[in-house]
């Protein structure tokens, strides 16, 4: 899908585009309403999405510009403070769907291809990685290596799909942290080694050619050895 992410927030704004990307979406940004809504004209969005801190005086204003506007591009708020209240207000404006900021990410994808099904009738168009005999398909989330399926758990896909978006890049556990956990997750300081060890086990141990390596003191990439 093609997305439009209007936040103002750089930290919040980096975590939502970043996960966004990993499920292989295109993702431009805008740090405010009056240029979101130049970017919403001049260029064709599958969605837009809003995050927003709520409060009496940006209400009405919102509401005003959406109205005016009559996009026909599906409305998606992120919302907060994360009441009742609010979100029904959302749904009142306008918006296709509503939810808190602290949706879980997971959800959050499912309600973004949801929308954009009701909308257009069909899934976004398909999309693979691969590298050597290993692929994963990005919108119905399966992994096969050498045309057998491999079950992981959903970090673990998360993890592997990371990977392999930067094939033959190595990526340090810092960058693995920030795109595939978010802030509100408990991380202890082995967790990447972890999930790194549980898909070796997986993906690695019955093939022939490995494919995730460590490099030492720089983190961890998947390619074929040389």
């Amino acid at each position: 899908m093609k997305i439009l992410l209007i936040i103002d927030e750089l930290k919040q704004s980096d975590w939502l585009r970043r996960r966004l990307e990993l499920e292989n979406n295109q993702v431009a940004t805008s740090p405010d309403w009056q240029t979101g809504w130049l970017m919403a004209h001049e260029s064709q969005f599958d969605i837009v999405v809003v995050a927003i801190q709520l409060s009496e005086s940006n209400q009405n204003h919102l509401l005003q510009l959406w109205q005016a506007e009559s996009y026909r591009v599906p409305l998606f708020l992120l919302i907060s403070p994360d009441t009742p209240a609010n979100k029904a207000w959302g749904l009142e404006s306008g918006a296709d769907d509503c939810v808190g900021y602290s949706v879980d990410s997971r959800e959050l994808m499912a309600r973004l291809y949801a929308l954009h099904r009701r909308k257009f009738g069909t899934f976004p168009t398909l999309s693979s990685l691969r590298v050597d005999d290993l692929e994963i398909n990005l919108i119905h989330k399966t992994v096969y290596r050498a045309g057998k399926r491999i079950d992981l758990l959903p970090r673990e896909y998360y993890l592997l799909a990371f990977l392999m978006q930067n094939r033959s890049r190595v990526v340090s556990k810092k960058e693995i942290l920030e795109n595939v956990w978010s802030k509100i997750d408990k991380i202890r300081p082995n967790t990447v080694e972890v999930y790194i060890n549980y898909l070796r086990k997986k993906i690695d141990s019955q093939a022939t050619i490995k494919l995730i390596h460590t490099v030492v003191g720089m983190g961890y990439v998947i390619r074929i050895a040389e």
